[in-house]
């Protein structure tokens, strides 16, 4: 679980800094945290989109599996079933990821 936020935090510099997504890029994280190219890139792309807002965000990985829960659940899937769906995409348990669901969202309620 530790290695996801290492990763997210990883893609979150290079979105900060500027810094592309090329193949040598991505190859060395695939390496180092054993990530799907595919997704690495989707990850990349979801943080870019939301560069302007990131300095707001104390935990990248709260954020981004908030983010892609709510997205999920646009696609007409229940809570339970989008967030069994990012455990699944992460390597990691439901549990967790409705814990840093539901702290992405106290910090939210805080920003605001």
């Amino acid at each position: 679980m530790c290695d996801n936020k290492l990763f997210l935090e990883q893609l979150k510099y290079l979105v900060e800094n500027n810094l592309s997504l090329n193949e040598s890029v991505i190859n060395q994280l695939v390496e180092k945290y054993d990530k799907n190219p595919f997704l690495t890139v989707q990850l990349y792309q979801i943080i870019k989109n939301n560069e302007a807002i990131l300095p707001f965000f104390q935990d990248i990985e709260s954020a981004i599996y908030d983010y892609i829960v709510n997205e999920e659940m646009t696609n007409e899937k229940t809570y339970y079933g989008a967030t069994l769906y990012v455990a699944d995409m992460f390597d990691t348990t439901h549990t967790y990821i409705k814990c840093k669901v539901s702290r992405s969202r106290e910090e939210l309620q805080e920003i605001s």
